[in-house]
């Protein structure tokens, strides 16, 4: 719920409760998190589409190009170990929150720029959101929500429904390429599934109420609690 909520796919608090107390590994962690987002984004993004809030134009530019970043993604995370992978996914965490809580208050302001310019941005956006989307599994909103706030100065609101929306396109990439390489365990993530399907209806249904302030520090605050809880267990558990 508060993945849709924000936008985000949710898979950034899955993926630290997978490791911090199921002890998963970072590649099987980050492909059960990609099913779940995949199934989570879709419920919330047909909620998005019914009320008319996505970007589509834009959101279709993204996804296509996050598809090679995402087969990419799945690759690299194989060779991280469970150490090295909380500390960048903490230190990710933080960096995103920081930017959004600097968002709080901002006007929506997009930014005026040439077809051609802004196509480049778009392709450029989606490739680093398809590698975080399988590397992290967490769909890549945590990246394309910020980016928006950020660098398109989009409103908050329009940015939460096309961010569930291109994580809804890409999520199915990073899925396949873990199954290939062999990460995925679908079986122990049917649960997760059927959570994400349905708190992702609520949560989007629940976004329309909450003002773009409110919006924001909800985002914000999910963000620092998974790097602490990642902090936390090398701190005090020494995993």
């Amino acid at each position: 719920m508060f993945g849709a909520v924000a936008g985000l796919g949710g898979g950034f608090l899955i993926v630290p409760v997978l490791r911090l107390f199921f002890g998963v590994d970072p590649a099987l962690a980050a492909a059960a998190s990609l099913l779940f987002v995949f199934a989570n984004t879709t419920a919330a993004s047909m909620t998005f589409l019914r009320r008319g809030a996505v970007d589509l134009g834009r959101g279709m530019t993204i996804a296509a190009a996050g598809i090679p970043g995402s087969i990419l993604g799945a690759y690299v995370v194989r060779m991280m170990s469970g150490r090295s992978f909380d500390f960048i996914y903490g230190v990710f965490l933080i960096s995103v929150g920081i930017v959004i809580v600097a968002r709080r208050n901002a006007k929506p302001q997009p930014r005026q720029l040439s077809p051609g310019n802004m196509l480049a941005i778009e392709i450029a956006i989606g490739l680093l959101v398809g590698f975080a989307s399988s590397f992290f599994g967490i769909g890549g909103g945590i990246v394309l929500v910020p980016v928006m706030l950020l660098l398109l100065r989009e409103d908050v609101h329009v940015t939460a429904a096309t961010s569930a929306f291109v994580v809804m396109l890409t999520s199915p990439v990073g899925v396949i390429a873990h199954g290939l390489y062999g990460d995925l365990e679908a079986w122990d993530a049917v649960p997760l599934v059927v959570g994400g399907f349905t708190g992702g209806a609520l949560g989007a249904r629940v976004a329309r109420y909450l003002h773009a302030s409110q919006l924001t520090t909800v985002m914000a605050g999910m963000l620092f609690v998974a790097a602490l809880a990642l902090a936390a267990k090398h701190v005090f558990w020494h995993a």
